[in-house]
């Protein structure tokens, strides 16, 4: 006989956890899933200030990396507003395609967003989400 506590697994409300994780930085943007379509595992639109999620991911830490790494995004957009991030995102993006490289790959603010994102989960967030 399988004993009914065996069968128990715990789960996180994706939903939940991104809109706290989006509040914990002090940030009001809204978390929208299943937008995201191809390789991206997510997408920050700075005009409307919404973080575009994936349905589903492989485990709750690219989850939570993936969110954290729009968060930076949202912070960018908070300090500068939308038409300087916008125009600065441009010109990072520029500054790679002229260097041979892909303009959202090899774009400063990426690059930034993801190494914060990696550091912050292991500094904040590893041991909450296991």
């Amino acid at each position: 006989m399988i004993k009914l506590k065996s069968l128990l697994v715990e789960r996180i409300d994706y939903q939940d956890t991104a809109d706290q994780l989006v509040k914990d930085y002090g940030l009001r943007s809204k978390v929208k899933f299943g937008s995201v379509r191809g390789g991206n595992k997510g997408h920050y639109d700075w005009k409307k200030d919404i973080i575009n999620l994936k349905s589903s991911y492989p485990s709750v830490k690219e989850f939570i990396i993936t969110v954290l790494h729009e968060i930076d995004h949202a912070k960018d957009r908070k300090k500068m507003g939308w038409r300087k991030y916008e125009k600065e995102y441009q010109k990072a993006g520029d500054i790679a395609t002229n260097k041979g490289r892909d303009f959202h790959d090899d774009n400063a603010f990426e690059e930034k967003a993801e190494d914060w994102a990696r550091k912050e989960y292991s500094r904040k967030w590893s041991q909450k989400f296991k």
